[in-house]
């Protein structure tokens, strides 16, 4: 009990713990599981859409930092959502579940992270509104390579391992006038695929949401994003080269509506 109360001794924490108390009643073992405390895996809740099972621990705080801390902004107006390194599926659901009109194109290069993500959303009866596609978001069309000794959470592509499909954002997006969000968490090649896309195609990318890694340098990305026209709105360093970033597409007002 004092690890509890330590651990949520926080006002933004004791939020966290009433929006999971809102959204399943299994919350007191999820809580459990989050703060470390001993629980068996694999195990479920059930949400208003169907259940979410934890197979091992990295599930939980991936879980819990989309749906309680709310690490991504979702729009309930969203309207189409691009979640590159979409995992097992956690952000894609929330994004289905957010925004209610919304269409998600899900990347996921490894095969048994996007078996569980394609389970998850037939499971909810999201399929209709998800576009799935088993490859690695790179800057060429093609193959690359996936480590898939590393854990779910950490397997990096283009540095050896088994070959797969590999995707441009510009093959992505190009079907589409406008995407309200781009979520990407690529464990590093962000590096290679932002600066890879066109200003044809970014000019159409609303807002980015962005994890950012140690095998780049982040400054020198956003710069790049800037010249395309993005500003930076929050960065939030976590250090040793890792972080979280939040970008928006500036909007030019034209000079005789800036000077009425």
């Amino acid at each position: 009990m004092r690890r509890f109360l330590t651990a949520f001794a926080y006002l933004s924490r004791w939020r966290e713990i009433l929006r999971c108390a809102a959204i399943t009643r299994q919350w007191p073992r999820l809580t459990a599981a989050y703060l470390g405390m001993p629980v068996r895996f694999p195990f479920s809740i059930t949400l208003a859409s169907g259940p979410f099972e934890f197979r091992e621990f990295s599930d939980v705080p991936t879980f819990w930092q989309i749906f309680f801390r709310e690490v991504y902004t979702v729009r309930p107006d969203d309207r189409l959502i691009i979640d590159a390194g979409a995992n097992i599926g956690a952000f894609t659901l929330y994004c289905l579940l957010r925004a209610p009109q919304a269409f998600v194109i899900a990347i996921e290069p490894a095969n048994d992270s996007c078996q569980r993500l394609r389970d998850l959303i037939h499971r909810h009866g999201f399929a209709n509104r998800c576009a799935i596609h088993q490859a690695a978001l790179w800057d060429d069309a093609g193959t690359t390579t996936i480590d898939m000794n590393a854990g779910s959470q950490f397997r990096m592509t283009g540095r050896g391992g088994v070959e797969i499909p590999a995707l441009t954002l510009d093959s992505i997006a190009a079907p589409y006038q406008t995407v309200d969000l781009l979520k990407i968490d690529i464990e590093g090649a962000e590096y290679q695929v932002l600066p890879a896309a066109s200003t044809d195609i970014l000019s159409r990318i609303r807002r980015i949401e962005m994890e950012y890694h140690p095998s780049g340098d982040p400054q020198i990305l956003f710069r790049r994003l800037s010249d395309r026209g993005f500003s930076v709105e929050a960065v939030h360093d976590q250090g040793g080269g890792y972080g979280t970033a939040r970008l928006s597409l500036e909007r030019v007002v034209p000079a005789a509506v800036a000077n009425a």
